[in-house]
């Protein structure tokens, strides 16, 4: 309503900027609040430091809407030979918990394939690892979990080096 009073006035703008970001919506946010910094270069211009604030603060909105886009997220779990269908059930239960965002669609890639942890993990020799995938989008997920788990033909006399 501030901005249809006054639409020239960077704090209008500011505040709208805030009221997008307590609702999540920091895409909104961010082109608010370079709205304000922009109207507050024409407007006024006077102190730099508030102009500098300002961009830093709608670039660190823009930051936030890219971060929160992801839409899947990853859970490795330690995982021993016997009992696979309970450490299945566990990780997602483990996954659901620590992971909220992301159970519209999850599951376990076969524990018998070949998992890298990533980079700053913890590396235990020898230690088998659950690799369970949690989306977002319930069609993306079905659409990976398709694609990750579907068998593919082996052609006799080509070494397994070249199958995909």
């Amino acid at each position: 309503r501030s901005i249809v009073q006054n639409p020239s006035h960077f704090c209008n703008h500011l505040r709208q900027a805030a009221c997008f970001r307590c609702l999540h919506r920091y895409s909104e946010a961010a082109r608010s609040a370079m709205v304000a910094q922009c109207l507050y270069v024409l407007a006024e211009g006077a102190a730099l430091e508030t102009s500098d604030l300002l961009q830093l603060y709608w670039q660190a909105l823009t930051q936030e809407a890219l971060s929160r886009e992801v839409s899947f997220s990853v859970l490795y779990t330690p995982f021993e030979k016997e009992d696979k269908a309970d450490k299945i059930k566990e990780a997602h239960r483990t996954f659901a918990e620590k992971h909220p965002d992301f159970v519209q669609h999850i599951f376990t890639a076969d524990p018998h394939g070949i998992h890298l942890l990533p980079e700053k993990a913890e590396f235990h020799p020898g230690q088998q690892y659950l690799l369970t995938l949690g989306f977002r989008n319930k069609e993306i997920g079905k659409d990976v979990e398709k694609f990750v788990t579907r068998k593919l033909p082996v052609f006799p006399g080509v070494p397994t080096c070249f199958r995909a």
